[in-house]
């Protein structure tokens, strides 16, 4: 019996690509126009969100209130581990200055990015663990604002343990936004955000 591989796609014909990169063009544009509501209209359009964008405090502890304590124990374990692993990185990266001739000193400086977007894979599972690393990296990097986005459920939301995680991890504000729109949100500062000096994903 043969092997399929399930998380193997044949390769996009040309064409596709280029419709693609069109499409995505097209939103960007719209929404640098349209501003949030723009991105409300994609948000229900491709995920069926009709609820509000950005969760309150008090959304956030429904949601963390919702998630079993034995999960949020597993999540904490996590978290510890990566915030220990980039304490460590981060101390490893040290500032120096040296006077390499009499008047000319050279040197460099630590300085973090002023605000972080970090986009997490939702759907159809929960990526708890990209919500761990993007956000909890960008604190102990010393980022003074996260924003942290992920695709919403129907009627639900963003899941209540990505919610718990990003919370836990430090989020500034949290999105219940995915894809195109949800980078275009926090590319432009859009939901109380403000303007990501950097975007990162890891899946």
């Amino acid at each position: 019996m043969p092997v399929t591989y399930l998380k193997t796609a044949a390769p996009r014909p040309v064409t596709e690509r280029n419709d693609l990169r069109d499409t995505v063009a097209l939103m960007l544009r719209e929404i640098e126009a349209g501003g949030e509501q723009t991105v409300r209209d994609y948000a229900q359009k491709l995920d069926g969100w009709t609820g509000p964008i950005a969760l309150s405090q008090a959304d956030r502890a429904a949601a963390i209130a919702r998630v079993p304590e034995a999960l949020k124990d597993d999540i904490r374990f996590a978290y510890t581990n990566i915030r220990r692993f980039a304490e460590a990185q981060r101390a490893t990266l040290t500032e120096c200055e040296v006077e390499v001739m009499e008047g000319l000193i050279a040197g460099q400086k630590l300085i973090p990015v002023s605000s972080a977007g970090c986009y997490v894979p939702g759907g159809r599972y929960s990526h708890i663990a990209s919500a761990l690393m993007t956000v909890t990296t960008a604190k102990v990097a010393g980022v003074p604002h996260i924003t942290a986005v992920s695709p919403p459920r129907p009627d639900v939301g963003v899941p209540d343990a990505i919610v718990f995680a990003m919370d836990l991890a430090g989020a500034d504000v949290i999105l219940n936004l995915g894809g195109v729109q949800g980078i275009a949100a926090m590319a432009q500062g859009l939901f109380g955000a403000k303007p990501a000096d950097i975007l990162v994903l890891r899946a």
